[in-house]
């Protein structure tokens, strides 16, 4: 065997152990394995019992297990799709890049100013994580973030996710909570009714009769009380079975205290078997309205209009934002049947 060849299997050789060392620290170190200053992710979420969150301006969040989302949000039902981000973030935050000493200072400026705090609890509420999550990179791929109780920074980022992870920790107050209103299963469902005071002949009362239903007017209209197939009665029932919210608007309190004045336009009030009513008191918001005349024929037309509907939920705790889209199919009247 001449040299030129042994020198070639030497190198190959080399190669594949430097391969193998560089491909075993990416890939098989838990991150509980890690030094204690670079450990973000977590291997096994199964583990985690509670979160907390909280920034330098005052908000904060503690999410903790239960709940018909899996998860509580101080209390509430979280929102499904946050959370999944959020599990995301919490499992594979990691190590992007090592600063430069002259990029340490101004890093820690930063995660003193707008840090993140973040704290991970198992299910005996002892502390498993905590770390700052502070402004992006320049590029928005990573952000800066320091262990707690630690003096070094690292660039951050989530591999398999092209923007800056500090967008998951980032919701605040009602932006934690579900969304979702009416989980309806039309099987269980006693008593659907919509109340129209301006409409009184399209109110009615739907009320479940042995595999039948019962339809009644809400007023005294002198409209017939009728029996309704099971099949009719699911046509409008299983447009309840998930509906959500566009968003909370609990900080709009002027508009809360006018609308508190006024009449709803609809209350739909919907029982399921064992469970509180739920009612949602309605009120359309419109765009503001104004007349011009048509160049060429002369005929007023009418600008704006309907642009959406607001309600209060939850006893009247929330005034939250509903669409024209999703809300109207759920208006039906005592007509419609």
């Amino acid at each position: 065997m001449n040299r030129s060849l042994l020198l070639l299997i030497a190198v190959v050789l080399l190669g594949g152990l430097a391969w193998w060392v560089t491909a075993t620290d990416k890939t098989t170190t838990a991150p509980e394995e890690r030094a204690a200053e670079r450990r973000f992710g977590l291997s096994d979420f199964t583990q985690v019992g509670r979160i907390f969150i909280a920034d330098r301006k005052g908000h904060q969040v503690n999410l903790t297990r239960g709940g018909i989302t899996g998860w509580l949000a101080d209390g509430r039902p979280a929102n499904e799709n946050v959370m999944a981000n959020l599990q995301d973030a919490i499992v594979h935050l990691d190590v992007q890049s090592l600063p430069t000493h002259a990029a340490k200072p101004i890093m820690v400026k930063d995660l003193a100013a707008n840090g993140i705090l973040v704290q991970v609890f198992d299910q005996n509420d002892r502390k498993i994580r905590g770390y700052y999550i502070g402004g992006g990179t320049h590029d928005e791929l990573g952000a800066n973030a320091i262990v707690e109780g630690s003096e070094e920074p690292y660039v951050v980022h989530i591999p398999h996710f092209t923007g800056n992870p500090r967008q998951r920790f980032t919701h605040w107050d009602d932006e934690w909570r579900d969304k979702v209103y009416f989980r309806v299963n039309p099987d269980e469902v006693e008593l659907l009714s919509i109340e129209y005071p301006t409409q009184r002949d399209q109110s009615f009362k739907l009320t479940k009769q042995g595999s039948n239903f019962r339809l009644a007017p809400f007023y005294a209209t002198g409209q017939p009380t009728r029996e309704i197939s099971r099949g009719e009665a699911e046509r409008v029932l299983t447009r309840y079975e998930k509906y959500y919210i566009n968003r909370y608007e609990n900080q709009d309190l002027e508009t809360i205290a006018e609308a508190k004045k006024l009449l709803p336009f609809a209350t739909i009030t919907l029982q399921q078997r064992g469970e509180e009513p739920q009612v949602m008191k309605i009120y359309p918001r419109y765009t503001g309205r104004s007349f011009q005349n048509e160049q060429k024929t002369g005929e007023v037309i009418e600008r704006g209009g309907l642009q959406a509907y607001t309600a209060f939920i939850n006893d009247d705790e929330d005034w939250v934002l509903l669409s024209v889209e999703t809300l109207e199919p759920l208006l039906v009247g005592y007509g419609s049947f």
